[in-house]
């Protein structure tokens, strides 16, 4: 298959020239005013160029007034709608944010306060055993388990604490808590030896 002697830019050129001065384009007037060249060819690329152009055209096309206020009217009630229905999963989000905020505070409130009780009594405990020492190795491993336990719930209460940054203050209370009763440990462990 030979090249083709003619460029699309040259055919392009020579239609354009060609729909000025007679006002309709031809494969065989594609050839003559190039002077040469397969006329189904010319007249294929010419065509291609041709129906792109048109549906450029068609597409860059200015509606109708009617159509084109309808079509504001409805883009304003359709954003309106969407703003709206936008603010509200917006609200209802938050209030169940809130809630869920609130519905969490008042569990760590209630497990602070147990521990705090908790606490306390393995407090009243330990001060108990130091005055009653036949009993103290029992009663001492059973303080030991709720200590840890304790332990274990303050842990737990720091890792919420942590996600829930508005707590801490809460619970540093908590932990302060814990350390008077490890040095009230140290003080029973140091007396019973």
């Amino acid at each position: 298959m030979r090249p083709a002697d003619f460029s699309d830019e040259q055919i392009i050129e020579a239609g354009k020239r060609q729909k000025e001065q007679k006002g309709k384009v031809t494969g065989y007037g594609l050839r003559l005013e190039l002077g040469g060249g397969d006329p189904n060819r010319l007249f294929s690329v010419w065509k291609k160029f041709a129906d792109q152009e048109t549906k450029e055209t068609l597409l860059e096309a200015d509606l109708p007034p009617e159509t084109e206020e309808l079509l504001n009217n409805t883009s304003q009630t359709l954003l309106s709608q969407l703003r709206s229905i936008t603010s509200s999963i917006y609200h209802s989000a938050t209030k169940a944010a809130d809630r869920r905020v609130a519905e969490i505070a008042r569990q760590l409130k209630e497990l602070e306060e147990q521990t705090d009780a908790e606490l306390k009594d393995a407090g009243i405990i330990i001060t108990n055993m130091e005055s009653e020492t036949g009993e103290l190795r029992q009663t001492l491993a059973k303080t030991e388990a709720q200590l840890e336990a304790a332990r274990d719930e303050a842990k737990k209460h720091e890792r919420e604490a942590f996600q829930l940054k508005t707590q801490i203050k809460e619970m540093r209370g908590v932990e302060e808590l814990i350390k008077r009763l490890e040095a009230l440990e140290k003080m029973t462990a140091g007396g019973c030896k």
